[in-house]
């Protein structure tokens, strides 16, 4: 990083070129980047929470008021001090509220400030393990009612176990009253050729008459311990099979001390005759001591719940998935640490399973998202590739372009005289070796580490295209760029690239997004603004979603805006495309949907919608968000501007929104 003149120059690759440049940026780029990165607002939407944790704050001070003691409240990680303002709303006798994060804590007192509630909170910029309690210090006297938010999907993820640990200790009162008071942890037992797609490759990839084969390393990993946090309840139903009821695993009360390591065995039955392949995990939060006031995470199969984006569900994938009869007896095995959760199944055949925690040896986990293992997984989409690859004259010379893929060996074992594939990480390197060796091609298939080495004569390129850098769906011009250095008289496949996009409702996604105005009564401008500010400063214009989990409604057909050649010469400079969109139905526009389309001629594979509006799984789209929703009409037209720029290696959207 280099500073000049106030500015910043962070070094970054282009996306395109797959060169390392350097990016004049804003001096305080990372700042603000962390704060439009947070997801403070999307919480913040989220209703049922602010209701039930209000109710359930109010009923403890109620109770301590009742008691004859006064109610000395301590927020650990305000954020925004809404659960603060909270508690001032009902009648607390002292706040204090501490968050670690410099810009959040300022913001926090801006908006206490403009709620008029600054005479009876203390926000004190710390983490919590660093507050020290007696006269003058940051709390005067130990808190009797601890109220806190420091949850993930994991539940304990975000260290909840070592701040209740160390708050119940050394902050607050011997009968202190927590908010939450306890939650209960459940997994449900999943079979589900989709979910299973994304941590693993069948030891087989279909290709007539010669199937790729995978090593076994490959096939028999285990994965990485990175937990798979998805919107459960968006898997469709033909994709999904529920193997158990709920089993309850492990409860935490935050009252008390909590275990950094504990081990459960849980005995299930399985409710209908097929495999286990993953357990789903969710959990719910006892509001009060009661249990009268619960928040609850739940996918849509196993409860109605309000949609939350900030707490989904996580999934946990078995070593290998087990067939099981129903009425059968399972064994469960659940374990936390300090911060994640890990899960295996047994049944009474088979000898107890090795409880070590998931890590991957094969390394292709460490270099491959769940998402893009989907993709290698999808048979539609392997089939339009081998049929372009068959197209193709046998005797030819292929240059692949793009990280881990099975194209290489596809087009080996079709007939080309030699592939070579190009991998300049590492692990990369190594994966691509093995799958290489195990098919007996390292007389047909080049291996090189580096962009830069000689590649001699090459008729075709081919490309899916994917790199493991890749942000957004058109990122994978990049084989454009590369082609024409490395192969400049090459023929390219894909030889064109469409980038598209529609106007969509959507049901929920849009949140993320939106300002919060007021929450619980609470005015939240000053939050709203330096959001906005930071956005504004620090963020593309365009979002990455996986779409597939967020429902929504198409508001015209898709719309390519731009288009390219991928066998002419690569833009130098920039390139603008303009147009309009037809809006074809009435609703609220609340932004963009963007993807990519890769036309082979023969085939094209998109990483978009269907004629079905069903969004691809093995991809993340663009969203470029309206800042503020649009009601919208058949025949409306919005304008739209995309615009190339090859030097930075990305493209810049505006689209007119109707007002």
């Amino acid at each position: 990083m280099k500073v000049e003149g106030g500015n910043t120059f962070v070094q970054k690759i282009n996306p395109l070129t797959g060169y390392i440049g350097w990016q004049l940026m804003d001096e305080n780029y990372d700042y603000h980047q962390e704060i439009a990165c947070s997801m403070y607002a999307d919480m913040l939407h989220d209703t049922d929470r602010n209701k039930k944790y209000y109710a359930a704050l109010k009923k403890a001070i109620e109770k301590k008021h009742s008691m004859g003691q006064k109610a000395n409240i301590l927020d650990i990680g305000t954020g925004t001090g809404l659960l603060s303002m909270m508690a001032a709303n009902c009648k607390a006798d002292s706040i204090v509220a501490c968050e670690a994060f410099l810009p959040i804590a300022k913001v926090a007192r801006r908006v206490i400030e403009d709620n008029c509630l600054s005479y009876n909170i203390k926000v004190v910029h710390k983490r919590s393990t660093e507050l020290k309690v007696g006269p003058g210090l940051d709390m005067e006297f130990r808190a009797n009612i601890l109220i806190t938010e420091v949850f993930d999907t994991e539940l304990i993820g975000e260290g909840a176990v070592d701040t209740f640990n160390h708050a119940n200790e050394h902050l607050l009162e011997k009968d202190a009253i927590i908010v939450p008071w306890t939650s209960k942890l459940y997994a449900v037992a999943l079979q589900s050729e989709l979910l299973a797609s994304c941590n693993r490759i069948p030891e087989f990839v279909p290709l007539d008459p010669d199937p790729i084969k995978i090593p076994r390393n490959i096939v028999s990993c285990t994965g990485t311990a990175g937990v798979h946090d998805l919107q459960l309840s968006q898997v469709p139903k033909n994709e999904i099979k529920i193997m158990s009821e709920p089993v309850h695993v492990f409860n935490f009360d935050f009252y008390k001390k909590i275990e950094h390591n504990r081990l459960q065995e849980v005995d299930f039955k399985c409710v209908q005759d097929g495999r286990i392949d993953s357990i789903g995990m969710y959990w719910t939060l006892d509001m009060d001591q009661e249990g009268e006031t619960v928040i609850s995470c739940a996918p849509s199969f196993i409860e109605e719940t309000p949609w939350r984006d900030h707490w989904m569900q996580a999934v946990y994938h078995l070593p290998t998935s087990v067939e099981v009869a129903k009425g059968e007896q399972v064994k469960l095995y659940a374990q936390h640490d300090q911060f994640s959760h890990a899960f295996h199944i047994q049944k009474d055949c088979m000898k107890k399973p090795d409880l070590s925690w998931p890590a991957c040896n094969c390394r292709l986990h460490m270099r491959t998202s769940r998402t893009r293992l989907y993709w290698m997984n999808d048979k539609l989409k392997w089939k339009k590739y081998v049929n372009v690859l068959r197209k193709l004259p046998t005797g030819k010379t292929i240059l692949y372009l793009g990280d881990i893929s099975l194209l290489p060996i596809a087009a080996a074992k079709l007939g080309a005289k030699k592939v070579i594939s190009i991998q300049d990480n590492i692990f990369s390197f190594k994966v691509m070796k093995s799958i290489i060796e195990s098919n007996g091609l390292t007389d047909v298939i080049e291996l090189l580490d580096s962009y830069k080495a000689n590649i001699g004569e090459v008729d075709y390129v081919v490309s899916e295209p994917y790199f493991t850098d890749s942000i957004f769906p058109w990122d994978g011009a990049r084989c454009w760029y590369l082609s024409k250095r490395l192969a400049p008289n090459a023929k390219c496949l894909p030889s064109k690239l469409r980038i598209m996009g529609v106007p969509m409702q959507f049901d929920n996604l849009h949140k993320i997004k939106l300002p919060l105005g007021k929450v619980e009564g609470f005015r939240m401008d000053s939050f709203d603004r330096l959001i906005q500010n930071s956005s504004d400063r620090s963020c593309p214009d365009v979002d990455v979603q996986p779409l597939w989990e967020y429902p929504g409604v198409c508001l015209s057909k898709p719309k390519p805006l731009m288009e390219f050649d991928l066998n002419a010469d690569s833009p130098e400079s920039q390139i603008l495309d303009s147009g309009e969109i037809e809006f074809t139905r009435e609703g609220s526009c609340h932004g963009v949907a963007l993807w990519a389309d890769w036309d082979f001629g023969s085939e094209v594979i998109s990483t978009g919608i269907d004629e079905n509006e069903k969004w691809d799984i093995g991809t993340k789209q663009g969203v470029y968000f309206n800042r503020k929703p649009s009601s919208v009409t058949c025949g409306l037209k919005m304008d739209y501007e995309a615009t190339l720029f090859p030097q930075m290696g990305c493209i810049h959207f505006k689209f007119d929104f109707p007002l």
